[in-house]
C-alpha cells in the first residue's frame, strides 16, 4: 500500500491530425488520429477510505456516479477483486466538453494511480481493456506522448516523440456535443480502411520535421461554420502569428503553435474576452508524461 495521500497529474491531449473514415454498423465511427499529450492538467489526490468517495472541484452538475473517474475506480476494483474503498479528490482545470480529453484523462489517471495506491497486480494489456470500456480516448492516456489511434481511437500505436512545441489553447466558452459533430459530417454507413493523409503525417512525425504544416481535422469543415466563436478563436491565433492552428477533437477548443514559450504566453495575455479560457502549454514526450504524472 502506498502511503496516503498519493497525488498525480492528469494531462490533456490535442489531436495533431484527425480523419473520420466512416460510420460503422455498430453506430460508432472509424477514425485515424494522432494524439499528442500537452502539459495542461487536472490534479488527483488519493487517500485511504473504507468506501469509494469522489470530490470534484470546478465540475458542477456532474453526479459522482456519472464521472469517468468514479467508473474507472469501480471497474479496476471489480477486475482485481477488491473493495473499491478510496477517497479521490479531483481538481479540474481542463475544461469539460472541450475536445481536450479531460474526462478520459482522469479515468486513465485513476487506473494508473490506483494500481500504485492499492499495490495491485494487473498487467498493462488488462488495464488497456478496462480503459477501452470507459471511452474511446481513455487508452491513449495510459500511453501518453505521441500516438496513432485507430478504430474508434482506442487502438493505440506509440510514435517517436517529435521536438517539443509551445502552444496556446483557447476554449471559447461553447460546447460541441460529440454526436452532433459526427452527424454534421453526413457520413454513410460504409467505412474506408485508412486515410493516406494519416500515413503521410505519421512519416513526418517519425522524421521529426515538417509535420506542423500538415496538421488537419476533418471536423473543421462543419464545426467552424456552425460555431462562430470557435472560428473566431482560431482566427485570433492565426492573426497573432501561430505557425499552425487547429480544432482539437470534435471541439470546441482550438490550439495554435508558436515559435517559443514567450510567444505562447504573450498571446495568452492578450485575450480579453470573458467567455474565453486560454492556456499556454507545451507538448510532452512519453517520458515527460509519466515523470510529470507521478513527479
Amino acid at each position: 500500500m502506498i502511503l496516503s495521500p498519493l497525488r498525480i497529474r492528469s494531462f490533456a491531449k490535442i489531436n495533431l491530425a484527425l480523419s473520420v473514415l466512416g460510420k460503422r454498423a455498430d453506430g460508432y465511427h472509424d477514425i485515424q488520429t494522432i494524439f499528442q499529450s500537452v502539459d495542461l492538467c487536472d490534479e488527483l489526490e488519493f487517500r485511504d477510505s473504507p468506501r469509494l468517495e469522489l470530490h470534484c472541484e470546478n465540475l458542477p452538475g456532474v453526479r459522482e456516479e456519472e464521472n469517468l473517474a468514479w467508473k474507472a475506480a469501480h471497474r479496476l476494483a471489480s477486475r482485481v477483486g477488491r473493495n473499491p474503498g478510496v477517497s479521490i479528490r479531483l481538481r479540474k482545470t481542463i475544461p469539460a466538453g472541450a475536445g481536450l480529453g479531460g474526462g478520459s484523462s482522469n479515468a486513465a489517471a485513476v487506473l494508473l494511480g490506483l494500481r500504485r495506491f492499492w499495490n495491485v497486480e494487473i498487467a498493462d494489456p488488462d488495464l488497456f481493456t478496462i480503459a477501452a470500456t470507459l471511452g474511446s480516448d481513455v487508452p491513449f492516456f495510459l500511453a501518453g506522448g505521441t500516438a496513432l489511434g485507430i478504430g474508434r481511437g482506442e487502438k493505440i500505436h506509440s510514435l517517436p516523440d517529435p521536438p517539443v512545441q509551445h502552444l496556446a489553447i483557447i476554449y471559447p466558452g461553447v460546447q460541441v456535443p460529440t454526436a452532433e459533430a459526427y452527424r454534421s459530417l453526413n457520413l454513410g454507413l460504409t467505412s474506408s480502411k485508412e486515410d493516406h493523409r494519416i500515413q503521410s503525417f505519421v512519416g513526418q512525425v517519425q522524421a521529426g520535421t515538417g509535420f506542423l504544416a500538415s496538421i488537419f481535422n476533418d471536423f473543421e469543415t462543419s464545426i467552424l461554420t456552425a460555431y462562430p466563436p470557435i472560428a473566431e478563436a482560431k482566427s485570433f491565433l492565426e492573426q497573432r502569428g501561430s505557425t499552425a492552428a487547429l480544432l482539437s477533437g470534435s471541439g470546441s477548443s482550438v490550439f495554435g503553435f508558436f515559435s517559443d514559450e514567450e510567444s505562447a504566453f504573450a498571446v495568452s495575455r492578450e485575450v480579453a474576452r470573458e467567455s474565453w479560457r486560454v492556456f499556454p502549454a507545451k507538448t510532452l514526450s512519453r517520458a515527460e508524461y509519466f515523470q510529470n504524472m507521478f513527479g
